[in-house]
């Protein structure tokens, strides 16, 4: 017997296998046809996928035969693997090299086999894929030609499996440096924000110069404004892994369109813009629909609309019905697009035409679009270079009912007695939560870090627990984890900047029983409070 030397660049050919991660993997459907195939097409009872290692041969896929590797120094595929074109050995009796080897004087009996190199996509063999028969035989020029194919159809398969999994790898760091933008650039906005906004609140009954309160006004606009930046690419992300939700909700029509109005208009008159909404009196006055997203839909096309249009020049949005669709028209006569260009419009991160360097992230209209298509909409745009641009959202029409029902909870339905307690190692965010809830006449007890906080809920019997999620020492399912096993039963209300937690469908088996993202939303934190500390 001959055992068959290494290939001269053995250490990189192992290094193309081992990057496929594919050894010791279970059977796949998909490679075991490729072993049948070749079995049916080579007339053999035994066809295999064998991937040589550096000490014996492992298979992937095989059939007729029930062994799972053998040696390498006995292995035919050994031999194959350092030729280029397909190894044939009619008679292994007649052969000096295989003529006493183990696996031809012993089960399985080797008399014929013929083997298609693995020839990886850098130029290395990692195996072949081999047909074996009892008795000799010899393949005729059909036959080494489907095998070869079927050869490089394996790689196929493997190139494309490597793929996905590179894939992802990339997507699961993508999430990860999103998880950590979010985070990063949301605890400062939380503070931000939310006191800003206390501030605003507090600054209606008390007298306050005017042009203190612009100044504030204009904090909190900035504020949310890079709050929607972030939200952007974070939208797009949940989009993409449909993780994207639709919360339907009654919307007071008349309400809606003047915040609208009330949002835009002096961004448009800032720029010399004109700028008008019509009403039309067929649209119910209530609709039923995720007012947040639809109003992100509106706003990104009306912000294009303006930014795009010259002072004196006009932006509109029109709103009607007909034969049961809701459509939504932004019209203006700005700069336009080029033809060639629309088709780009939706893409991410593009910008088109000669106002490609203006402000922007190139997200907007692919999340407009995408938001339409969650809410089962159509978006439609024409533009003329120079003329204006025209844009129609139809969807379909969902009316709410008449009865007028506000969003934020009356803060008198919840027990202001409650025992409260926040986890929080954020001095900042710490400030912002004693304030928050201040200003709904509730006091809370604080603690710094997971262990502390697990110790304060063990000495003392609380109604409710906010928990951070991002704290030093253990975190925030860590503690909760914690609390629980000391048979405490206490609601835990995650409370964390990281959106992508709140994503996880498995939050209540981890104690948690609800989720509030930061920035804070005061109507958000009512709600809990009503549903976990009702006013007794």
């Amino acid at each position: 017997m001959r055992i068959a030397p290494e290939p001269k660049n053995e250490s990189e050919r192992l290094e193309a296998l081992y990057q496929y991660d594919i050894l010791d993997t279970d059977a796949e459907d998909v490679f075991d046809d490729f072993t049948r195939i070749a079995s049916q097409i080579c007339g053999t009872p035994i066809s295999l996928i064998s991937l040589v290692d550096a000490k014996r041969q492992w298979f992937k896929s095989k059939v007729g035969l029930d062994a799972s590797e053998t040696s390498r120094d006995i292995a035919f595929c050994a031999h194959a693997i350092l030729e280029d074109d397909i190894f044939e050995v009619p008679d292994t009796h007649k052969d000096d090299r295989f003529c006493d080897n183990p696996l031809v004087t012993s089960d399985p009996n080797i008399r014929f086999y013929a083997g298609a190199p693995l020839i990886s996509s850098a130029g290395h063999a990692i195996g072949t894929l081999c047909t074996i028969s009892d008795q000799p035989q010899q393949l005729n020029a059909h036959q080494r030609e489907a095998l070869a194919i079927l050869g490089r159809a394996v790689v196929s398969q493997l190139e494309l499996r490597l793929k996905v999994r590179q894939l992802d790898k990339a997507n699961e760091r993508k999430t990860d440096f999103l998880s950590t933008i979010s985070h990063e650039f949301r605890t400062p906005l939380n503070a931000i924000i939310t006191l800003n906004q206390l501030m605003l609140e507090e600054a209606e009954g008390v007298s306050v110069p005017a042009m203190f309160k612009e100044y504030m006004t204009h904090i909190n606009y900035s504020g949310k404004r890079l709050l929607d930046l972030v939200n952007s690419v974070l939208d797009l992300n949940k989009i993409e892994a449909g993780k994207m939700d639709i919360s339907a909700q009654n919307i007071n029509t008349r309400d809606f369109v003047d915040s609208l109005r009330g949002m835009m208009k002096p961004r448009a008159q800032q720029r010399g813009v004109e700028f008008t909404i019509a009403l039309d009196k067929n649209v119910p006055p209530v609709l039923f629909y995720d007012e947040s997203k639809l109003s992100q839909v509106i706003l990104n096309l009306l912000s294009n609309a303006i930014k795009f249009t010259p002072a004196g020049g006009k932006v509109s949005l029109t709103v009607h019905c007909s034969e049961q669709r809701l459509f939504l028209i932004v019209s203006d006569n700005g700069v336009g697009i080029d033809q060639e260009d629309v088709s780009l419009l939706f893409d991410k991160f593009t910008q088109v035409g000669k106002y490609k360097e203006t402000e922007g992230s190139g997200l907007g209209l692919a999340i407009t679009k995408a938001l339409v298509a969650l809410m089962q909409g159509d978006i439609h745009l024409k533009s003329e270079l120079g003329v204006g641009t025209t844009v129609e959202i139809d969807l379909p029409l969902t009316s709410g009912t008449s009865k007028d029902e506000s969003r934020a909870a009356s803060p008198g339905i919840f027990d202001k007695e409650a025992a409260v307690l926040v986890i929080e190692d954020n001095l900042i965010n710490q400030e912002v939560a004693k304030a928050v809830f201040h200003s709904l006449g509730i006091a809370i007890d604080l603690a710094e870090t997971g262990e502390e906080g697990v110790s304060m809920a063990r000495s003392k019997s609380y109604d409710l627990i906010f928990m951070d999620l991002n704290l030093p020492g253990i975190n925030g399912w860590e503690a909760t984890a914690q609390i629980r096993k000391l048979g405490i039963s206490t609601p835990v209300v995650a409370l964390s900047a990281d959106v992508f937690e709140a994503d996880d469908s498995q939050n209540d088996k981890r104690g948690i029983q609800s989720f509030i993202t930061k920035p804070i939303d005061k109507t958000r934190l009512i709600e809990v409070l009503t549903a976990f500390v009702p006013q007794k």
